[in-house]
């Protein structure tokens, strides 16, 4: 198979760029770590280079050398998630995820966010059903503080845990429950199927988020235990990769992990299937518009031999625009939305089909139910050929190549098949599973695991309409109940550690590694599109991103919507092939093509292989310069955009949002949702999108950036080659905003119906968007008083107060005008003291101003935060992105260095005094209107009730 040849000589080519061969080690032992094996890199190979070691304490560590950028990122995978807690203690580990941010012995609170922070690095941590990670990618001379860091929170993370900072980590989980479960439609779906597929006492029938009644019951002394049980080094893997050297980092690791003793043993879980008796039905009543159905297949577990089939018949099934789903249902309008997926847990995996029935099919979900069995079926048994194999081979492959373009993508790939299948080069097991897929495979697993077996069909349903469940609930599931009285809880002992230096001394920095630019050529087209670019060989792919003037902002006013339903005709038939076609073509080639209409573009993003370039450019100017605008094909497209428009708007997030622009602007396309009612698609008719077109769709003018290992002539000749033919300047005029007075006594109240939780957002205007001036000097100014973690507003609503989840302040803009925004979503109980804590801080800032602790934080944090720009294409191309619109060269690089270190204190409070004062602000509340227009006029708040259209 050629295309598979092709392919596998790419993932080649990706592994083996920017990667050192390590040499073997010279003795069992190094630096104090065991030699366990090596991955080496050489022509023929495919995987990822690794050395892995062990520590006498049994820490695994993996290390991986990638000399192409100047970073470094450290990966502590822990083998504890969700599934490793105890009926009635849910949600430990993700607690964990919060808490062990929150200091330790030698790690002031908050302190580890603002170390990283301030190195000019990014972090996080995610918990899942079976491991919780932390991770961080930071400037290469920042690694030894690094490891201080992670080592300090497995060795010395239990000493400072305190009743005081469960409670406020428990206050903010629980505002995350509501913002990702409680308050988002449909968002209780998962937990709701997994409660039904696994039962009462499985270790998946909870998510990792947990039931908050469970850690209502706990305190500190069982987080104490929970941690000395999972967080002991012999249940963890430290994977570090990036500009390093073994010789440099193995004696780090053994100084700073070396003497944490072994945690309590560990031995691998046992798998446990989901298995059924019959097909569970269960249901919920959810503020949405339309109803949903969720069905649920126990099948296998990871690392199973049926896996990659199980993979492909999810895809086949319902992923992407030539899926079976997508055109028996979608295209079809029997469903405004129809997808599957196969997820693959440790212990139990599952096949998961999710559908939302069209209304103007009349389909119930009861019909649309059998409707998928019957369709699936039919589709297993007489459509799926090899030919669709090969394509789901090749799509795979290039998916992989992709996650390898980041020295983060290919550190996480090596934790997870060290944590899951104890052997970093999972990787190539994985993809001989992949390659050796045959239709007969497929047809084996569905007829194992999916056709006429039992399985779980979740119904969500509008609020008031049970009836249109798909059938009658027959299954209730069964929830931990306390007994009486606990018995007394035994002071958890914790282990003494013994460390040759002093570790309440915090490492110094090493010196900075130089970043090397991108190197940049700029060139114009002879239709007239601007490119710049830059020579990648990293991997041998190819990104583009081409944005065309002709976004939501170029809407004629008596016609919202014209280019969003633009767009979405772009990605329809052509004159030659159908959508299907298309999208097969480029599972042929590896590639990726997708259209967005943004505020002032239409923005096209490409994805390729090299080699296969001058073909997928073939694609897109076919897409671009031939669509069909078939009548049933715009009719098809504006019936789901009017489905997705009701739905939208039972987002909280889309009400706060769009009320916002109401009050901000007078009038206009600024004044209005990005998304239009229903009546106002209703009104577009098929002449509308092809006057647009015609007008506005136009190469002069056009930006483009590209990242590619092809040099820039051949490269120029092949966007000439097949663009030649699309020629001219768009017609219209992007919008000018017309900005109302706002005023700063009256909170607009939008009503959401028993939301426990609300939107709020606070925002003002301020200057338009630029990269040296007032608006990038006010970026400055906010980053530590509302835009980072350790943020005063972050800080104060949601470390000290747990009111929030999240809370952002944000200076945005465009070409015409800039506004400043705090958004976020706060406990419903909270609203009114959360709104008053932000605008006392607002009144703090914009009269006393920023520290000088607070500007030294900021100028080091900003400062070096350069390398993570142009580590992968996606973010040279943001780079690129950015210099285009402001028609400015690569010197802006060092034009906002030098901003960054000469501007004062005295300069920044300028800006905050003049943009920061309450008095300048608006404020959004979404929620529960009753309630909290009682609670917020008892605070003295004016409200007023505002309805989104």
């Amino acid at each position: 198979m050629l295309l598979n040849k092709v392919a596998m000589a790419v993932i080649m080519a990706a592994t083996l760029n920017g990667c050192s061969q390590f040499q073997s080690s010279e003795s069992e032992k190094y630096a104090g770590a065991e030699f366990v094996e090596q991955k080496h890199i050489e022509r023929g190979d495919i995987g990822i280079a690794y050395e892995k070691f062990e520590l006498e304490n049994g820490l695994t560590v993996i290390l991986h050398e990638d000399h192409s950028d100047p970073l470094v990122h450290v990966d502590v995978t822990y083998h504890v998630g969700s599934a490793r807690e105890e009926l009635g203690k849910s949600g430990f580990a993700h607690l964990f995820e919060h808490m062990m941010f929150q200091g330790s012995k030698h790690v002031a609170d908050e302190e580890h966010i603002k170390m990283v922070t301030e190195a000019g690095g990014k972090l996080n941590a995610t918990t899942n059903l079976d491991r919780t990670n932390y991770f961080q990618t930071v400037p290469v001379n920042q690694l030894e503080k690094m490891l201080w860091l992670e080592s300090d929170r497995m060795g010395f993370f239990a000493q400072g845990i305190t009743q005081e900072k469960f409670e406020v980590q428990r206050a903010a989980v629980k505002n995350e429950r509501m913002m990702r479960y409680d308050n988002v439609p449909y968002g209780q779906g998962t937990e709701k199927s997994h409660q039904a597929l696994y039962g009462y006492g499985h270790p998946y029938s909870w998510m990792p988020i947990g039931y908050m009644s469970d850690l209502n019951r706990a305190d500190a002394n069982d987080l104490k235990a929970f941690f000395k049980r999972w967080y002991g080094p012999n249940n963890a893997t430290l994977t570090i990769g990036g500009a390093i050297s073994r010789d440099d980092v193995l004696p780090l690791v053994q100084k700073y992990f070396g003497s944490i003793p072994r945690g309590e043993a560990v031995t691998s879980a046992a798998k446990q299937l989901g298995t059924l008796s019959e097909t569970r039905f269960v249901s919920y009543e959810d503020n949405v518009s339309l109803p949903m159905i969720r069905k649920t297949y126990p099948t296998a577990y990871m690392g199973h031999q049926d896996e990659a089939a199980l993979d492909a018949l999810g895809y086949f099934i319902g992923q992407g625009e030539s899926s079976m789903l997508r055109q028996k249902l979608v295209d079809t309008q029997q469903a405004v939305h129809a997808s599957s997926t196969h997820k693959c847990f440790e212990l139990s995996c599952q096949m998961i089909i999710i559908a939302l029935p069209h209304p103007v099919s009349g389909k119930t979900l009861t019909a649309l139910n059998q409707d998928i069995e019957t369709l699936v079926s039919d589709y297993i048994e007489n459509d799926l050929t090899q030919n669709d194999i090969e394509l789901f081979i090749t799509k795979r492959e290039a998916e992989i190549v992709r996650a390898l373009q980041s020295v983060q993508g290919k550190v996480s790939m090596l934790a997870e098949f060290e944590t899951f299948h104890n052997s970093p080069d999972y990787l190539s097991q994985q993809l001989a599973g992949i390659r050796a897929l045959k239709v007969d495979d497929i047809k084996r697993v569905y007829a194992q695991y999916v056709a006429n077996k039992p399985h779980t069909v979740l119904s969500i349903v509008p609020k008031g309409k049970p009836e249109t469940v798909a059938q009658p609930d027959n299954y209730t599931p069964t929830f931990f109940e306390p007994a009486g009285t606990e018995t007394a809880k035994a002071e958890v002992e914790l282990p003494i550690i013994v460390d040759t230096f002093d570790r309440s001394i915090k490492p110094t920095s090493g010196a900075a590694k130089t970043i090397t630019l991108p190197k940049l050529w700029k060139t114009k087209t002879m239709n007239g599109i601007e490119v710049l670019g830059a020579e990648d060989a990293e991997t041998p792919t190819t990104t583009l991103l081409l944005q065309i003037p002709a976004g939501r902002l170029y809407d004629p006013e008596q016609l919202p919507g014209v280019a969003l339903l633009t767009v979405e005709m772009l990605t329809e038939a052509t004159t030659q092939h159908t959508k299907s076609e298309l999208a097969q073509q480029l599972a042929k080639l590896g590639a990726e093509i997708s259209f967005d209409a943004k505020p002032e573009h239409i923005e096209i993003e490409v994805s390729t292989l090299t080699k296969n370039l001058t073909q997928t450019l073939a694609v897109l100017a076919e897409k671009l310069l031939q669509p069909k605008f078939a009548e049933s094909d715009f009719d098809r497209v504006k019936g789901l955009v009017m489905e997705y428009s009701k739905t939208e708007r039972d987002s909280a997030d889309f009400l706060a949002d769009s009320a916002l622009n109401e009050v901000m602007y007078a009038k206009g396309n600024y004044s209005k949702p990005w998304l239009p009612t229903v009546d106002e698609l209703a009104k577009l008719e098929l002449t509308d999108i092809k006057s647009y077109y015609a007008k506005q769709v136009r190469p002069q003018g056009s930006k483009l950036s590209v990242v590619s290992d092809m040099a820039q002539p051949k490269l120029i000749a092949a966007l000439e080659g097949a663009l030649s033919k699309w020629l001219g300047k768009g017609e219209l005029t992007m919008v000018e905003a017309t900005p109302a007075q706002l005023d700063s006594n009256t909170i607009y109240l939008v009503h959401k119906e028993n939301a426990p939780q609300a939107q709020i957002r606070v925002a003002t205007h301020t200057v338009a968007a630029d990269l040296s001036g007032e608006h990038f000097k006010s970026q400055i100014m906010n980053f530590a008083f509302s835009n980072s973690f350790n943020s005063r507003i972050t800080q104060n609503l949601r470390e000290d107060k747990g009111f929030t989840y999240g809370i952002r302040g944000t200076f945005s803009g465009n070409r015409d005008t800039g506004h400043y925004v705090i958004s976020s979503g706060i406990n419903a109980e909270n609203v009114a003291d959360a709104l008053n804590e932000i605008q006392h801080e607002l009144k703090l800032v914009s009269t006393s101003g920023l520290t000088d602790k607070e500007v030294e934080f900021t100028k080091n944090a900003i400062a070096q935060r350069d390398a993570l720009k142009y580590e992968t294409p996606a973010a040279k191309l943001s780079f690129f992105a950015m210099m285009h619109a402001h028609n400015v060269d690569s010197s802006i690089v060092e034009t906002q260095a030098n901003i960054i270190e000469k501007v004062t204190k005295k300069e920044l409070n300028q800006l905050a005094a003049k943009h920061l004062a309450p008095t300048n602000m608006t404020y959004i509340v979404v929620g529960d209107a009753p309630s909290l227009t009682t609670q917020l006029e008892a605070k003295g708040f004016k409200v007023k009730t505002l309805t989104v259209q």
